[in-house]
Formats: structure tokens, C-alpha cells, sequence
């Protein structure tokens, strides 16, 4: 199972953020109308049955009423089936569909006249039914589907509400709200209330902060060693060439004891090299002493 359905699951078994916006939502963007006998009939279809199971208790809840609950072959669906559930009640389909036209999402202005649960429970089935987020293992990227402009916009300004700073992008015919940045993915989820989601996306955010900061060390590491190497390189060449031209014996006793000590030690830090002394010499001094062989060396 995907991050992203281990996500969606895990809203699933959540008591709903607001029941009436949540209702609303789903209305919105897998709901349709029969028209029956004795009036509308409202209808929900999904090809989920944790999916459809969480839509029969938001009608139960909010209406007190037991909807239809039918399972269709589909042979054109991945699992071949798709799980229904239908309000024939007319009246309770009367009253979804005066909540639905009443509600923010048909007659939308303003995302600030608009409660804060209401819009949590919106993006949350917004996540669900149109959305995605990638395993944080490969990368940060999280998206919702607008199918038109409007919608694309309502979802946008819900989640900038929260100062999730989303960007919009066309792709085909959709409008594809997304976050790229870990921090703002971090605050969606606890915006929708998918709070295990978010402790395993951490998790995973700290081992990779973790791995970053043990190689820039080993990296760092490995540089100044390169570095150390190079310089010992150095030394030695301008040591073993005043020695081959006689010239050795020219220069101070202290800096001869550096240059021994350093033929003899050719791969010790400067630090390391002032320590063998008695008594011991600063890391600046070694350098100064050494520095001056190669430019003695340079000078021959």
C-alpha cells in the first residue's frame, strides 16, 4: 500500500472534521441526482468500500437516516466493482440538496466567509477523492485535481487559508493544485487531520536530514583530507629538493627538526607535527617553517 492510500485509509477510519461540510463536499465531487418516482434521489459511487461505508455513516449521522448501500459490477474498473450508496429517501435528498446549493462551494466570493472546520473538512475530501502525495521516501509533492478553473481556485484559496502557499499547473484538462515543499505538506496534513501520516513523513524527514548532515561531514572530512595530503605533498617535495641541492643544512635548527619530523611523518597534521615537539609548537608556527622550505625550494 502507497503512503498516499495508507494516508487516505487512515482519514477513512476518522470521525469527520465537520459533518455537514464533509456531506457537502462529497455532494460536490462525486455526487449525482436520479430523479425517481417520488422525487430525487441522491447518489454516491465509489470504487472503495471503505470509501463508500465512510459517505453511508456522514448520512446516518447527520440525517439519521439508513441510506442504500449496493455493490455493481463494473468490469471497467480495476477491482470490477463499484460500491453505492443511494438516499431514495426524497425528503433527505431534499434537504442535501438545499445544503449543497446553499453552500460555499455553489455560491463561492470570498474563502474568508467561510468557517475554518468547513474547509478542513473540504480539502480533506478534496485529499481523498482528487488527491495524491507522494512517498516521502522519493520526494515531496503533494496534489489535488481541479476539473475547472473555479474549482481549481476554491481549492487553492482553502489551502492558502492555512498559508500553505499552493501553486497551480495545467495538465490536459485539469487544474493540478500541488505542494512541493516538506514543511507545507507537513501542515496540510494536520490541517486534515491525518496526523499518523505526518508522523511517518517526519520520520522520514528527520533520517533523511540525518543522512545529509553524516555525509557533508564525511564529505567535509574527506576534503580537508585531501587538502592535508596535498600540502604534506608539497612540503616533502621542497624538503627532499633543498636536501638533494645541500642546502639543508643552511636553514635554523628548529626548522630543520620540522623538516625531519615531517619526512619522517609525512601524512601528520600540522597540529599533530607541533605536538612531537619539546616544547610544542603552535599549528601556525609548523606552517610558517614549512611554508618557508617551499619557498626556499621555489628559489633554487
Amino acid at each position: 500500500m502507497s503512503f498516499s492510500q495508507r494516508c487516505k485509509k487512515e482519514l477513512l477510519k476518522k470521525e469527520p472534521i465537520d459533518l455537514e461540510g464533509e456531506l457537502i463536499s462529497l455532494a460536490h465531487f462525486i455526487g449525482s441526482i436520479r430523479i425517481s418516482s417520488v422525487g430525487f434521489n441522491v447518489i454516491f459511487k465509489t470504487d472503495s468500500n471503505q470509501e463508500a461505508r465512510y459517505i453511508y455513516k456522514l448520512i446516518a449521522d447527520l440525517y439519521g437516516y439508513s441510506p442504500t448501500f449496493e455493490i455493481q459490477d463494473n468490469p471497467d474498473k480495476k477491482n470490477k466493482r463499484d460500491y453505492v450508496v443511494i438516499i431514495e429517501d426524497a425528503d433527505v435528498s431534499d434537504k442535501l440538496i438545499s445544503l449543497r446549493n446553499q453552500s460555499f462551494l455553489e455560491n463561492y466570493s470570498n474563502i474568508e466567509d467561510v468557517s475554518l472546520d468547513q474547509i478542513k473538512g473540504f480539502l480533506k475530501i478534496a485529499f481523498i477523492f482528487r488527491g495524491s502525495v507522494n512517498d516521502p521516501q522519493r520526494g515531496y509533492n503533494l496534489e489535488i485535481v481541479g476539473k475547472n478553473k473555479e474549482e481549481a481556485r476554491i481549492i487553492k484559496e482553502s489551502m492558502d487559508a492555512f498559508n500553505l502557499n499552493a501553486k497551480v499547473s495545467q495538465r490536459l484538462d485539469y487544474n493540478i493544485i500541488y505542494l512541493k515543499d516538506s514543511d507545507k505538506i507537513s501542515d496540510f496534513l494536520v490541517v486534515i487531520g491525518a496526523m499518523q501520516s505526518l508522523f511517518e513523513l517526519e520520520n522520514v524527514r528527520a533520517m533523511k536530514s540525518i543522512r545529509n548532515d553524516v555525509n557533508r561531514v564525511n564529505n567535509f572530512d574527506n576534503a580537508n583530507i585531501d587538502r592535508t595530503v596535498k600540502a604534506a605533498r608539497a612540503q616533502l617535495d621542497a624538503i627532499n629538493k633543498i636536501i638533494d641541492e645541500g642546502r639543508f643544512d643552511e636553514v635554523d635548527d628548529l626548522s630543520q627538526k620540522i623538516g625531519k619530523l615531517r619526512l619522517e611523518n609525512p601524512y601528520l597534521s600540522l597540529d599533530e607535527l607541533g605536538e612531537m615537539l619539546n616544547p610544542p609548537l603552535s599549528k601556525a608556527k609548523i606552517n610558517y617553517r614549512l611554508q618557508k622550505f617551499i619557498k626556499l625550494a621555489k628559489d633554487l
